[in-house]
């Protein structure tokens, strides 16, 4: 009879261990994370891929801001592939200009100054300055101009851009270039 008990108490501890172990399928280990296979996206699945679009952005030329020489170019296209991240192309446009250019040869006279908004009604382009920090000399006016006019203008229905600031149509940007009315790429390429 002590055999029987004996037979029954351990078969009761073997099952009760049997009971705490997790189930494991035959070879593989669950604890072991770096063999937990990840559900895989497909190539074509919309969030596994983000949208991405090249812009075509003008950045100031260095040699021409040092050497004065006429000769240069004021600006030199860099082309750029971005991430839309849900933002309309004109906005990646302006918010990319404000960033300085890897480039060491390159700058951007748009880093310190507020733009508020930039939209496309049509053909034209609307940059809407803060007049916060509005301030410069002629050939930084210039540049600013340069930047946003051929930067926004190589996007394929803008013909022209309208500066606005504080949201109204002004004389002047910094004091120097009339831009009460729109400016296409030949109002400002002197």
């Amino acid at each position: 009879m002590k055999k029987w008990r004996l037979f029954v108490l351990a078969l009761a501890v073997i099952l009760i261990f049997a009971a705490c172990t997790p189930q494991q399928s035959p070879g593989k280990n669950i604890e072991d994370p770096s063999e937990v296979e990840e559900p895989k996206q497909e190539e074509d699945d919309p969030i596994a891929e983000e949208e991405k679009t090249t812009i075509k952005l003008y950045y100031v030329n260095n040699d021409y801001v040092n050497a004065g020489d006429e000769s240069l170019d004021k600006v030199i296209p860099v082309e750029k592939e971005v991430a839309l991240e849900g933002k309309k192309v004109e906005e990646l446009i302006i918010e990319e200009l404000q960033k300085s250019p890897k480039d060491e040869k390159l700058s951007t006279s748009l880093e310190k100054l507020n733009i508020t908004s930039v939209e496309i009604k049509g053909d034209t382009a609307f940059v809407n300055f803060s007049s916060e920090n509005l301030y410069g000399s002629s050939l930084e006016e210039t540049l600013v101009l340069h930047q946003i006019v051929f930067s926004l203008t190589e996007l394929p229905d803008v013909e022209q851009v309208q500066i606005l600031v504080d949201g109204e149509k002004q004389e002047t940007l910094m004091g120097h270039m009339e831009i009460t009315n729109p400016l296409k790429r030949s109002d400002i390429s002197f």
